[in-house]
């Protein structure tokens, strides 16, 4: 079985720069290019000196997007921050856009990317 979904990621700006104190934008673009409705979830993991919140306690999300109709994009941007811990150098990131069977519990094609970010 093959699935046909498009991820399309940026990192704006695409380096985290520590001395300014802000965020990296991550957006994440999931497409359905097949002809039917699929199901559709993504996760998101970040290292472990990487954070989706300020106070650096989650460094991980799953989204479930529903049914996605063909030829139908789904965007959504996270900030990216990082834990007091961090050290310069390049961070991985990893996506992976999944399709489950029927419930979420099991899943039926799964791609996943790896992002690099770099921390200054």
């Amino acid at each position: 079985m093959i699935w046909m979904v498009k991820v399309r990621t940026e990192l704006n700006p695409l380096r985290l720069v520590l001395k300014n104190k802000a965020p990296v934008e991550l957006m994440v673009q999931i497409t359905n290019d097949s002809d039917k409705a699929r199901l559709t979830s993504f996760d998101i993991v970040l290292g472990n000196h990487l954070s989706f919140e300020k106070q650096g306690r989650t460094n991980s999300k799953t989204k479930h997007l529903g049914e996605l109709s063909p030829g139908e994009k789904v965007v959504q941007y996270f900030s990216i921050y990082p834990k007091i811990s961090i050290e310069t150098g390049e961070h991985i990131i990893l996506l992976s856009a999944i399709e489950p069977y029927n419930s979420y519990q099991y899943i039926l094609g799964k791609k996943t990317r790896q992002l690099s970010l770099r921390v200054e």
